[in-house]
């Protein structure tokens, strides 16, 4: 039914048309009018055209927006902000195409462009017109980094993450995580999960004693449960939480106890509403042999523990830049390499606790790591050029390499 009406609009404004009304750009104004009309898209935007332009477009416009049941606004003042360069505007008309309350959303935007000083509320409003325009945060960080300064730490290239857990006694982890699980050994004391997701294993330190609350657990994702299932109870690991897949839910898997008592989620992700774009990017990751059987992983999660979900949502999104590609409500999955991922949980519903100070640290290490340094000179404020690290939310530290 959309496409005959889509046909009929078109038929009917290129019967209609003057000379300057292209059916290109008829054609696109009517694709906005359905995802708006469909709330794909929050507002959406015309092609900038001249006054004189964009006179002459008015009534097709307008025809278009009736048959879709949306409404138009003709903007001869686009405000300035940082999501579009200034010259894609400036001296142009724009129809807006919006439902119900959303030019009033629009013209509060507006009004406080028109009033901000700051640097610092200029890119708040900036990615306050993205979420209008129905842009993702990805999205919005690429339109920032082409118009200002700004880069996101992603923007830099993550090529692996490495998770760090420290131990009272590393040797036992060490055989536990290259014989009794068969990972691959990179260097001493760091384990492949995957192709670029690892596990650091450390002695306890000054800043990691043996008293100090885990904070972290791992998910190995893999396809192979049963078999794993049975595997560790062959040899005697702890099992916290026994494997009792549910049919129809998001995920099935169990959780293990390593020697540190660090906890092992061994997980599986299923095609589910909260999980459709995670399922997708895992479908296309390799499977990394391990030393026993036949039995493989394909990547990592490393969960973290929250107080204030949003607030840390907001950083990995924001700052560094990340995606999130499942959103289970209290807990976000955001990718980081192409097999590593970090996930946010709300301490209240987690397998662990909120804790201040962290038994664990990330590691991403970059591709353009020596152009990552430099901004982070010009523009870190919680970057430490000593150490390679940064501090976040929460009191968790990411090392940068």
């Amino acid at each position: 039914m959309q496409t005959l009406k889509f046909i009929s609009i078109l038929l009917l404004t290129t019967l209609v048309s003057c000379s300057e009304s292209t059916e290109a750009e008829l054609t696109s104004f009517a694709v906005f009018c359905e995802m708006v009309a469909n709330d794909a898209k929050p507002i959406a935007l015309s092609h900038p055209m001249t006054p004189k332009e964009m006179d002459k477009q008015w009534p097709h416009m307008l025809q278009i927006a009736d048959e879709y049941g949306v409404s138009i606004f003709r903007e001869d003042d686009f405000p300035i902000t940082a999501l579009f360069p200034k010259a894609a505007t400036i001296g142009k008309s724009v129809a807006l195409v919006y439902q119900g309350d959303r030019l009033t959303q629009y013209m509060q935007l507006k009004n406080d462009v028109a009033g901000s000083r700051s640097s610092n509320d200029q890119l708040a409003l900036s990615r306050r017109f993205g979420r209008l325009l129905g842009y993702a945060p990805v999205g919005i960080n690429g339109l920032l980094q082409k118009n200002t300064e700004f880069k996101s730490l992603a923007a830099f290239g993550v090529e692996k993450q490495i998770t760090h857990l420290y131990y009272n006694d590393p040797e036992t982890a060490v055989r536990f995580y290259e014989q009794t699980l068969g990972l691959s050994q990179v260097s001493p004391l760091v384990f492949s999960v995957s192709d670029d997701a690892f596990l650091a294993i450390h002695s306890h330190d000054e800043r990691h004693p043996v008293d100090q609350p885990q904070s972290t657990a791992i998910a190995l994702l893999t396809d192979q449960l049963p078999s794993w299932y049975a595997h560790l109870q062959s040899n005697g690991v702890t099992i916290k939480y026994t494997y009792k897949p549910k049919e129809g839910g998001a995920h099935d898997g169990f959780v293990a106890v390593d020697p540190g008592g660090y906890l092992l989620e061994f997980e599986q992700f299923k095609q589910h509403p909260e999980n459709e774009l995670f399922v997708a990017i895992l479908a296309g990751a390799d499977r990394q042999m391990t030393s026993v059987d036949t039995l493989s992983f394909y990547g990592s999660i490393t969960w973290t523990y929250h107080k204030d979900l949003l607030k840390v949502k907001n950083y990995y999104e924001q700052e560094l830049g990340f995606r999130m590609v499942a959103d289970q409500g209290w807990t976000k999955i955001f990718q980081t390499s192409n097999s590593g991922f970090i996930g946010l949980v709300d301490e209240r519903r987690g397998m662990m606790d909120y804790a201040d100070d962290k038994a664990v640290e990330i590691e991403w290490q970059f591709d353009r790591v020596e152009k990552l340094y430099q901004y982070l000179n010009e523009n870190g404020s919680s970057w430490d050029a000593e150490s390679f690290t940064m501090q976040g939310p929460e009191n968790y530290q990411f090392q940068l390499k």
